[in-house]
Order: C-alpha cells, then structure tokens, then sequence
C-alpha cells in the first residue's frame, strides 16, 4: 500500500486513489507517530482538502487532510469552527486529534466517526409524506436557533451539516462558522441563515415555512412581527435564485461535480458520476456511439440514437448542420445542446422531472460553434401519444399535469410541449427536448408563452375532444 506525502497529494490532483497509507505526526500532548490507513474518500478538493475514513490503532475516524500553502490557515478555522458549534451547545462530531503529515506541507483533523450516521438531506429525500418531511425539518430547527443564539453562524449552511445518529442531531463542517463572542446573532443575520438553510429545498415545500418559523421564534424568545413571514419568503427566494446561477455556471466547467475539456476545436463537459475511460471514448466520437446504437430518430435538424455505455443505456441527440447558410447562422450562438444541457440542470435544481443530462459536447474552431451533442441517461417508457389508447390513463394525466403546474410555479415555459415530448416513466411523466424552454422574470411575457404552450399542448388531443376537455378541467 503507498504511504503518501502531501506533495504526493497535491500533484495526484482528483487522481487519489484508496486506499493508502498517512505516517502523521499526532499531537495530544506529547507528539507521537501514527500511521493512517486511509479507506475510503468521501469528499476531494484537489491540492487543497480531502475528507476520508480512516483507521488508525484499531479505530476507525473521520479525517479531514489539509495540503497546499494556506493548509493550515483552513485547518486552524475547521478548529475553531468546531469548538464555536460546541460552545453554542449543539452536538458535534468529537475532535479527537489533530497532526501534521511527517512530510510536512499538510495537516491532519482526526474526528468521531458517527458510522451509520444518516444526513437531513437523506432523510428528507426519502420521507414518505410532508407531514413527516416537516416534522424532521422540525427536529433541525432548535439545533438551528441554538447556534444563532450562542452567536454561530455557519456561512454555508446545507442539509449536509445535520446528522441523525442515535437518536441525536450532530452539526459537522466547521470550515466556514463565524462566532460572535459577546451576543447572540440578531434578526436581519438569523434570517439570512434560515433563508439560506431553507433555499436548499425545492419551493414547493414552503408551505412548512410559517409553522417552522413559529417554532424557531419562540425558541429565541422573539415577539410576533406580522411581516417576518414575507420577509423570510423574499429572502429564500433570493438566495434560491443565487444558488441556481452559481449551480448552472459550474455545469460547464471543471468542478467537484463536473468534468470539462476546452480545446481549439473542440469543448465537452461531463457529469462526473458518470465519468470513466469508457464514457471518454463516447466523448471523443459520439458518432462512433451512434452508429453502434440504435436509432431512435434521423432527421434533417437532429439524430437522436439509444446507445449502451458503462453507465447503462444513453441517449445521444446530435444537432445537425443543414448547410451553410445554417453553419454561419449558428457560429456565434450557444448550441441547441449547450441549451438543452442548461435547461436540463435547470429543471433538475428546479426539482421537476426531466432527463438525467450526462455531457455536451460541441465541436468548435476557436470561438465558433458547429455541430453538438447533447447527452443523457435514458428513460424507459413511451411517450404521452399512447394516452388515447389506455382504457384509464388518469395517473398519467394527473402526472403531466402535475409537471405543467410545477413549470409554470417556476417562471419557465417548454416551447414545444407535444405529446412526443413528454415520456410516462415508472415514477411519473418525464419532460424532455429542452432546447426552447425559457425562464421568465416578466410577468406578461410568461403570461403569454404559458398561453402558446397551453394552446400546443391541447392540440395534441383535437382527435379526442373528452380527453382534451380533462386536460383542461385538471390544468384549470
């Protein structure tokens, strides 16, 4: 097993692999020597930071590894965010060590390791019923108004930080907590924060704001101010919309979450879940992929061909050029399939169901833009054509419409909603070809793209009047 050094680390860049072995020099009191086997990397930020299991001595422990030349000022704050979570009176995960690498250049926190620990985020996910989802949201709160009233406010809060382990909440991730010694922290910043901590989950659960704010307000002892609710609502949807720009401008470039090329001629990005050798080879020629699947549309506009790969079955959508006068006119603009990889993660952010995007690809000279191809996972079900030929297609009714509803709550409009577009998946309806889907900030011009796309949608069913009366009735 390699014993690695903090050089080794940094150049390794994402490259490091499991498992492998720390020699670090542990200090409690008098400094001994420990030798880290490390398990299992749950959390890599190349040349900078690395969160792993670990077993040392017969125990196992969450380590956090800090490398690079401002390594110990983010070990220093990581401590000091920790004890201000503890002085506040919230659990936390137990500091049980600190030490540098041998090698010099990093440093190594040796934490609690909570092993069948379970996030909120998790746990939400996986509730079965709002009341429930609200009720375990409920559980977070108090250790929420605990912090603000000890003064902490940890700057980027997220469902992750909560965690469930015997019966107890523990608040991890001391990295970014700022501690105000001498008072609690005040409205206008315990407001930014809950605004913060509640703009991580989709808006359609904020019915559960009012009853969760009541909860944190008498917590803190505040008195009742009639305009808190809007206020907090106002706030949510800010940092909402903040999140959702700073999550689609990381959807094309190289991230945590995304791997991205640009060269002279070409450009790509891949989801990294589903990042392999084998998924590069699709990348460096899709038509290779293409011509070994199984085509699924060919036209003028777009090829759409059903493609196997180590992730299982893909969708590839290549955007044609149809000539030249069509080559000039698309140089200087974004791609149908950078569109569609957007709108794509939009929607996904957005929480409304949509095709699972994969990668982009556009080839490219310099700044000018050519063919692209759009690629994701494939959902199996047939489109919404087959409705008519059901003897009971309410579910599937009720589902589309359900995803209308949640479109149109969002501010976005699809563009081209005919039947073909929407696939009845096991779990319900699926929107797909996002190219022309827009999100709207004017009212009336919402107001009016919501009335072609209504108007296309029940085209669809002009051979089938009662059908498209029930649409109506449910849309209404």
């Amino acid at each position: 097993m390699n014993n690695l050094d903090a050089d080794t680390l940094i150049r390794a860049g994402r490259a490091v692999k499991e498992p492998f072995q720390l020699s670090v020099d542990r200090v409690n009191g008098a400094t001994t020597v420990v030798d880290l086997t490390v398990r299992e990397i749950l959390r890599l930020l190349p040349g900078k930071r690395i969160v792993a299991v670990a077993e040392a001595e017969g125990r196992d422990y969450l380590i956090k590894i800090f490398v690079g030349r401002s390594a110990k000022r983010y070990m220093e704050r990581e401590v000091d965010g920790v004890y201000a979570i503890e002085d506040s009176g919230v659990l936390a995960p137990s500091l049980e060590w600190q030490g540098r690498l041998r090698s010099k250049g990093g440093y190594v926190l040796a934490f609690e390791y909570l092993a069948e620990a379970r996030n909120l985020s998790d746990e939400f996910e996986q509730s079965t019923n709002e009341a429930e989802r609200t009720k375990l949201i409920g559980k977070v709160i108090p250790v929420l108004a605990s912090l603000h009233e000890g003064g902490v406010i940890q700057n980027d809060i997220h469902p992750e930080n909560f965690l469930f382990y015997n019966d107890r909440i523990y608040t991890i991730d001391g990295g970014d907590v700022s501690r105000h010694w001498t008072h609690p922290v005040g409205e206008t910043r315990s407001l930014n924060n809950l605004a913060l901590f509640f703009a991580q989950f989709h808006s359609r659960h904020d019915y559960m704001i009012p009853e969760l704010l009541e909860l944190y307000r008498q917590i803190r002892a505040w008195t009742d101010h009639p305009g808190r609710d809007r206020r907090l609502v106002y706030l949510i949807n800010r940092k909402r919309k903040q999140r959702k720009e700073d999550y689609l401008r990381k959807a094309f470039r190289e991230c945590t979450q995304f791997a991205a090329v640009k060269t002279l001629n070409r450009f790509w990005v891949c989801n990294r879940s589903s990042y392999s050798e084998g998924m590069v080879e699709i990348i460096n020629d899709p038509d290779a992929a293409m011509a070994g699947g199984r085509v699924l549309k060919n036209g003028n506009t777009a090829t759409v061909a059903l493609v196997e790969s180590p992730v299982g079955p893909l969708v590839i959508k290549r955007y044609n050029i149809k000539g030249f006068a069509h080559r000039l006119s698309r140089m200087l603009r974004k791609s149908r399939a950078w569109i569609s990889w957007a709108n794509a993660h939009r929607l996904e952010f957005l929480g409304i169901s949509t095709v699972k995007p994969v990668a982009l690809i556009e080839e490219r000279l310099g700044p000018l833009r050519s063919r692209a191809y759009f690629i994701s996972e494939y959902v199996e079900g047939p489109d919404a054509t087959v409705l008519q030929e059901r003897d009971d297609p309410s579910s599937d009714m009720a589902s589309i419409v359900e995803l209308l509803k949640s479109l149109s709550a969002a501010g976005v409009t699809h563009g081209d909603l005919k039947a073909s577009n929407f696939l009845l998946a096991r779990d319900g309806a699926v929107i797909i070809d996002l190219d022309s889907m827009r999100e709207h900030q004017d009212p009336e011009e919402k107001r009016k793209a919501e009335m072609k796309d209504l108007e296309r949608f029940l085209k669809n069913w002009e051979s089938s009047p009662r059908m498209a009366q029930r649409f109506s009735d449910l849309l209404g």
